[in-house]
């Protein structure tokens, strides 16, 4: 298949599956594994990331706007400072172990995603806004984003019901989960550029892979929040973790058919 090709289908994967409650790593590391797709490179990786970043500050650039205009700006500032502290602790703590995860991971990950969410994504939240939100309430929302270091727990799943736990209105946790995810992946892009500089040599090939995969992420990425958005209004959050639980069933059953007894 050509690189164009097995980009596009990438980019496509990443921008729908960066935003849905179903976890993006986990979907890029099986669709790799089990179709052989092997553009791999930190030009493309990042472009990806760029793609789905630049696609919520579209979709939200109003609400950015909103919280440098808004009277409280400071604290709703530190409180998402202070909600990124748990997944930024986790990822330095466990970068060398997500570098050489087991193939298993992401089945482990998809079936505790699928189960969460089932027992715990239904609920209907409280009625604060996240501007009201106390300390205690975005760090516990933080440390439930911190889990999605593990491939196949969703950021986006993990946040909102942590959220709506947590006395959020429904679509406030949503929107607040959507904010975080602007600076984790604004330092997950930071850091994949950071080792392209340090790794040198001529990455032409990928940029070139890039060019496709970041529009395509951006567009997709747009959709999958404006779906997301209208999910969560609609208390149809949960049933995700039906997905997530197949997913978790079908990727296993291809390991176990497919792999040594090792794995």
């Amino acid at each position: 298949m050509a690189d164009a090709l097995k980009a596009a289908i990438l980019g496509l994967v990443q921008g729908l599956t960066e935003f849905l409650p179903i976890s993006s790593s986990a979907h890029l590391e099986a669709l790799r594994n089990v179709l052989d797709f092997k553009i791999e490179g930190l030009a493309f990786d990042l472009s990806l990331h760029l793609g789905t970043l630049v696609a919520v500050l579209i979709y939200f650039r109003r609400d950015i706007v909103g919280i440098f205009r808004s009277p409280r700006r400071l604290a709703i500032l530190l409180g998402i400072s202070l909600a990124m502290l748990p997944i930024i602790g986790v990822g330095l703590l466990l970068k060398d172990w997500r570098k050489n995860m087991p193939l298993w991971a992401p089945v482990a990950g998809w079936a505790f995603s699928g189960l969460y969410l089932l027992l715990l994504g239904k609920g209907s939240g409280g009625k604060r806004t996240y501007a009201e939100a106390s300390p205690g309430v975005v760090l516990g929302i933080g440390a439930a984003q911190a889990l999605a270091i593990f491939p196949g727990v969703s950021r986006s799943g993990s946040t909102i019901t942590a959220g709506l736990l947590l006395g959020l209105a429904r679509e406030e946790a949503a929107r607040f989960s959507f904010l975080l995810s602007i600076a984790a992946v604004t330092l997950a892009s930071a850091d994949a550029a950071r080792d392209l500089l340090k790794s040198g040599g001529d990455h032409s090939s990928l940029w070139s892979a890039a060019l496709v995969g970041m529009p395509v992420s951006l567009t997709t990425g747009m959709l999958a929040i404006h779906l997301l958005l209208r999910i969560v209004r609609a208390n149809y959050f949960h049933r995700f973790g039906w997905y997530n639980l197949g997913a978790a069933a079908v990727y296993g059953t291809y390991l176990v058919l497919n792999r040594p007894p090792s794995v």
